[in-house]
């Protein structure tokens, strides 16, 4: 069963919020996947987002595209991901969520990308680029699985679409504070429109809500703080580690970055 839910309710309860980082296995250097989750589960983030790299990421910006072709380089593939989950799994429950275009996912085969999930400990699945229109295709499978299946909503979904993807994910709704491709956003600036965006989605839902793309900054999350229920955080962060030479460097890097952020 999938922790998702329960880890926003245990926030919530607490007044607090969901911190969700994302990274890309095997990014900067080889082997560095699975103690960089230990000490970002350590370090107040409460669910994990890993990236499956891929050839064509679409929605992902440059930082994002940089780090999945070095992982890539590094012969990560999705049975590598599970093993990493297996291996955190061994000393944490914290939530852990993939990220995934379609296309690894049907390479692999949806049934037997979903066992693999299971049985690894994966909480949630989020593929960006899955039409709309053909979520009926997977959906049954992730429900019959117990394995979340986490929506995109974007500023410029109509209201009708917005219900749509509320009543079709499951876990939260990942909001994209941004059209477009993901990356750091050189600004603390929040406009209002995604204040309003974000309060839209809380009258056609009731599911946990979490936003996404462009966010680096402690200011930011101030400012959105009272609209969503978590936030995530990924460019940033990787580009934390850009500078490293070593695993333990890219760690201490990436720690130093998501306590100035999430503290």
């Amino acid at each position: 069963m999938s922790r998702i839910p329960s880890i926003f309710k245990r926030q919530k309860t607490t007044g607090e919020k969901v911190n969700i980082a994302y990274i890309t296995p095997e990014y900067p250097f080889k082997n560095i996947t699975v103690p960089l989750a230990k000490m970002l589960s350590e370090n107040n983030v409460h669910i994990l987002e890993i990236g499956v790299p891929f050839s064509d990421p679409l929605a992902d910006g440059p930082t994002i595209q940089h780090s999945s072709f070095k992982s890539l380089q590094h012969n990560t593939d999705l049975k590598m991901i599970f093993s990493f989950v297996k291996k955190i799994r061994e000393s944490s429950e914290v939530g852990i969520v993939l990220m995934s275009y379609i296309n690894p996912i049907l390479s692999f085969g949806v049934e037997n990308f979903l066992d693999y999930a299971v049985e690894s400990g994966v909480d949630g699945v989020i593929i960006p680029d899955l039409p709309f229109d053909e979520i009926d295709f997977v959906k049954p499978d992730f429900d019959k699985k117990g394995v979340d299946l986490i929506l995109l909503a974007a500023p410029t979904s109509p209201v009708e679409r917005l219900k749509a993807i509320a009543s079709n994910s499951s876990g939260f709704i990942y909001c994209v504070s941004v059209t477009g491709v993901t990356g750091a956003q050189k600004s603390d600036y929040i406009d209002n429109s995604t204040l309003d965006f974000l309060n839209k989605i809380r009258t056609v839902s009731s599911l946990p809500i979490a936003i996404g793309f462009g966010l680096s900054k402690k200011a930011q999350l101030a400012k959105l703080f009272e609209h969503t229920d978590g936030f995530i955080i990924g460019s940033a962060l990787i580009n934390s580690m850009e500078q490293a030479d070593n695993v333990d460097n890219a760690v201490m890097m990436a720690k130093c970055f998501i306590n100035n952020v999430f503290k």
